[in-house]
């Protein structure tokens, strides 16, 4: 029986930013870099403030200020961050999918597993409220790991008092998939945005049988 459920947010509640949208490269054009370059460097920094290292925007001042670029001016933190949300696109089905499923099955424990700087998930919560469907947040910068690290999982499973074997973990990354699978969970990958709506309740519910992962 499915008892928590490990969701994730890029990819399930909102886009991936960095990966499906224009935000790096209009990052990349206002500072007048390389967008690929900056593609690449933003992508390796990513766990630096996804894990809580560093806030996000000392990492893009980094990343944008390094002896090879020729950027203009010092980054505007608040256009950033205006930058960052006009490209946020909120799954509005999804989250109705996951509150319906808190009214359905008040024990389940619903957990947010998502890899994410503090900052910007505390915007996308201002704009959208995705975090209080929650009963426990472990997002990377909670727990200060990055999926797929087996100690981000073991560190979730600690804080939610989880055991793998009734944890279904809702994701729609492959590796992230693999090693969750490795430790005992059931799995369910969110492979389009419409997934979640048409699977999740049959899981949870014990109708359906999980992903299989390779």
């Amino acid at each position: 029986m499915i008892r928590t459920l490990f969701v994730d947010a890029g990819g399930v509640l909102f886009n991936n930013i960095n990966e499906e949208t224009e935000f790096l490269a209009r990052v990349a054009e206002h500072h007048g870099v390389d967008r690929a370059e900056l593609t690449w460097r933003a992508m390796e920094a990513a766990r630096v403030y996804e894990s809580g290292r560093q806030h996000v925007h000392q990492v893009f001042r980094r990343i944008l200020g390094g002896r090879s670029w020729t950027g203009r001016g010092i980054l505007d933190p608040r256009w950033l961050d205006r930058t960052y949300m006009d490209c946020v696109r909120a799954y509005d089905d999804n989250a109705r999918v996951l509150r319906e499923l808190r009214e359905e099955r008040p024990d389940l424990t619903m957990v947010l597993t998502n890899n994410e700087a503090e900052h910007w998930d505390r915007l996308k919560d201002e704009e959208y409220g995705h975090l209080d469907m929650f009963d426990v947040l472990c997002s990377s910068w909670r727990v200060h790991r990055v999926k797929p690290a087996p100690a981000f999982f073991a560190a979730a499973l600690s804080l939610c008092r989880a055991s793998a074997g009734e944890t279904l973990l809702v994701d729609d990354r492959l590796p992230v998939l693999r090693a969750g699978a490795s430790l005992g969970m059931r799995v369910l990958h969110v492979s389009t945005p419409d997934v979640l709506a048409d699977r999740l309740g049959a899981l949870v519910h014990g109708r359906a049988e999980p992903t299989g992962v390779l």
